[in-house]
């Protein structure tokens, strides 16, 4: 077990160098805390600091990293705010590495050796790791309260905490989800061991309760639900032993030890807020929903709360493979699976021994799944499964003793309890280092390198102002359908030292000079911002385009690079002779060939499951001001619910401003299965500039006044809005 906890400890180190500064859930909210309290010795106040601080939360863990960070000069405010990626979680649910960062990252601030900031968020995130660490030896504890004589099922049981990728990732960054988890396994602990004590309950016990609930309390104000499991145990206890008496001695002096301990928390944030959780404060900050009319919300996060309890990192923007999330769920489903198998063997013996204790830990399980999906209903930060921390010792062993009824199969066990560890361990050590290694590293790794000397595709020259020379390009695709991608890779050389940061763009623009598609984004796909660059460096950008599903087809565009300054000016571009190439460069030409269907434009835009967008065409894509627009849009009913809606159609500049717009209410008789006509017609204003403008559909439920939101096929909402194919007036 204490291999274990030393490789824990190992995978958590990698993930907090591996992760830079800040780019986990909340990471930088949690900092400032700390550093509030490192720096100016008080607690932070919510809505009094400038910035966010995660001031709603008990102190117990930034307390104890601002002990171990206070002597540290970082440099900084307590509200510095790291220069953002504006390209941050582009295409989030996608597996992949482009632009996951939040942040930009500077090697000159960053990287090891540490110092100033750098080194006391690194400092902050080792303590969370020896809170990690300890949680998964409570976990271990725990089994080993329940089957003193098979201490390997308890070190099976640490396998799901202690290679937990998610698990893992958070306890290498700077958050209060671990010490919540800490906290949890050890009122976990305490409550099976009460269950066991043959002399039942006395004062001792409330101390211990009183102690264990009050740190509880300190790391998360959640852990407040864990005072369900606490009563549970103790009442369980005294009606086992008739000691009421004893029970209400232990109430009195859990309340009276909870009270000396925290009490000064819940006066302070009365004082401050007017109620003593500070809850409410919190939700004016960050907004609330109605459990009313949250329900089915909250039931379709589910989904998303199991990823993102096993491995979803930063924001949920890097996710694993569905086939990682799958396999748990299959190997969790087995496991439960796993207790039908002693009734029927009618090997019982050991269940009932254990079944206290279990259930104690099916309890806990429960009341973290409820307190998870109450968040669900009543806040719109997103379903996380570190929410359910506290449980996870719990659910861990749970998983494993049902997993170890597979094992007892035969006339002899095919496999030991040591070997169980071996296999449960090993196999969720390998997951965690595949997903920090094949997924979370990547995400944030700096392009590849090339040789000086190496052949390349189509080799160029072309130097952009004095900064960088491309060297060569190669375009993977020459036609592509819309909905489809068209990978390209640059190969640049640095020439000169940047000033600042500069953006590379990736356009395609059809031959009437009507923009298909773009892509803005900082070098190395956000994780090599030019801010880094050094003469002689050498990078492929490998940077893949999205056509639009709703492109028009057929059409012939040209694919064109190029660097501006955000706000300012492009980069001109000029060839081996010096001579001015204008500040895009044209790279070639792609076919945009339609998909094949029976609607022009072909679509499958499904409008929250009432009405389905099968195509579309215009009359034209360049016009002159005053023209007419004709858009005509085919509508599939998609249920009898599909009467009261409005087709909306605008016409928007490059600000995203309105500058026409025409609406249809659809008539309410259209059959299911039906494929439906709506036309519109929009006069194009005789002022309107010379220029590219957007086409924009949206449909609105003329009852409630709201927009339908288009669904993807996976669930996930898209926008209220879907962009058709530009236009462009001469």
């Amino acid at each position: 077990m204490a291999l274990v906890v030393v490789v824990f400890l190992g995978l958590a180190l990698a993930a907090s160098i591996i992760n830079p500064l800040h780019e986990a859930t909340d990471e930088l909210r949690h900092y400032r805390f700390v550093r509030t309290i490192a720096q100016e010795h008080t607690l932070p106040v919510q809505g009094a600091m400038g910035c966010s601080a995660q001031g709603h939360h008990p102190p117990l863990f930034y307390a104890a990293a601002a002990l171990a960070t206070g002597w540290i000069d970082t440099g900084q405010e307590i509200c510095y705010d790291p220069p953002h990626n504006p390209f941050w979680a582009y295409r989030y649910w996608e597996v992949g590495r482009d632009n996951k960062n939040q942040y930009l990252h500077y090697t000159a601030v960053e990287n090891f050796p540490w110092h100033g900031a750098a080194l006391a968020a690194h400092l902050t995130r080792l303590v969370n790791s020896l809170f990690g660490a300890l949680t998964v030896w409570l976990t271990y504890l725990i089994g080993l309260a329940i089957w003193p004589k098979r201490p390997f099922l308890a070190v099976a049981g640490a396998a799901f905490v202690a290679f937990n990728p998610m698990f893992v990732y958070m306890s290498g960054a700077i958050n209060n989800d671990v010490v919540a988890a800490m906290s949890g396994a050890a009122v976990t602990l305490a409550c099976v061991r009460l269950v066991q004590d043959p002399r039942g309950l006395s004062l001792r016990w409330g101390l211990i309760f009183g102690a264990l609930f009050s740190l509880a309390l300190m790391s998360k104000f959640n852990l407040a639900a864990i005072a369900l499991l606490i009563a549970a145990a103790m009442t369980w206890t005294a009606w086992r032993k008739k000691q009421w008496g004893e029970w209400l001695k232990a109430v009195l002096v859990i309340g009276g030890v909870t009270a000396v301990l925290t009490g000064w928390w819940f006066v302070r944030n009365q004082l401050l807020y007017g109620e003593p959780t500070g809850v409410e404060e919190l939700t004016q900050l960050w907004g609330v929903r109605d459990p009313s009319q949250s329900f089915w919300l909250a039931v379709s996060e589910l989904d998303y709360a199991w990823t993102s309890l096993w491995g979803r990192f930063g924001y949920g923007q890097i996710p694993l493979p569905q086939a990682m999330y799958a396999g748990l769920g299959w190997l969790a489903a087995l496991a439960m699976g796993g207790y039908a198998l002693p009734f029927m063997r009618r090997t019982t013996g050991e269940l009932r021994e254990t079944a206290v204790p279990l259930l104690l830990l099916a309890l806990n399980v429960l009341l973290f799944f409820g307190v998870l999906f109450n968040y669900l209903l009543i806040s719109p930060a997103g379903p996380m499964g570190r929410f359910f921390f506290p449980a996870l010792p719990a659910l861990s062993i749970l998983l494993m003793y049902g997993l170890s009824h597979y094992a007892a199969l035969g006339k002899r066990p095919w496999c030991s309890d040591a070997c169980l560890a071996g296999i449960l361990h090993g196999g969720m050590a390998l997951m965690t280092v595949i997903a920090f290694w094949g997924y979370l590293r990547p995400a944030y790794a700096p392009p590849p390198s090339f040789a000086a000397d190496a052949a390349l595709p189509n080799p160029v020259n072309a130097q952009f102002d004095t900064l960088i020379n491309l060297r060569g390009y190669e375009i993977r695709q020459t036609a592509v359908q819309p909905g489809g991608a068209i990978d390209i890779d640059l190969y640049w050389e640095v020439t000169g030292k940047p000033p600042g940061d500069y953006l590379l763009f990736v356009h395609l623009i059809s031959e009437n000079g009507v923009m298909v598609a773009q892509r803005d984004t900082h070098p190395g796909l956000g994780n090599f911002p030019s801010s880094n660059w050094e003469p002689g460096d050498r990078f492929v950008e490998s940077i893949r385009l999205m056509v639009p599903e709703a492109a028009y087809a057929p059409d012939t565009a040209v694919l064109s690079v190029g660097y501006y300054v955000p706000g300012a000016y492009r980069l001109g571009i000029t060839d081996a002779d010096g001579a001015g190439l204008g500040d895009s460069l044209a790279l070639g030409q792609v076919a945009i060939s339609p998909i094949p269907g029976k609607y022009p434009n072909a679509q499958e835009q499904n409008f929250n499951n009432r009405l389905r967008l099968r195509g579309y065409e215009y009359n034209a894509q360049l016009f002159a001001p005053g023209d007419v627009l004709a858009v005509t849009l085919y509508w599939e009913p998609l249920s009898a619910n599909s009467a009261d809606l409005l087709a909306r159609i605008s016409v928007v500049d490059e600000a995203g401003k309105e500058v026409a717009f025409q609406e249809n209410l659809l008539p309410p008789d259209w059959a299911l299965d039906s494929v439906n006509p709506d036309a519109h017609l929009l006069v194009l204003g005789e002022g309107l500039a010379p220029g590219v403008y957007g086409i924009r559909v949206s449909l609105m439920d003329v009852v409630s006044q709201e927009r339908q939101t288009i669904v993807g096929a996976d669930g996930h909402q898209i926008d209220d809005h879907l962009s058709l194919a530009n236009i462009r007036i001469r």
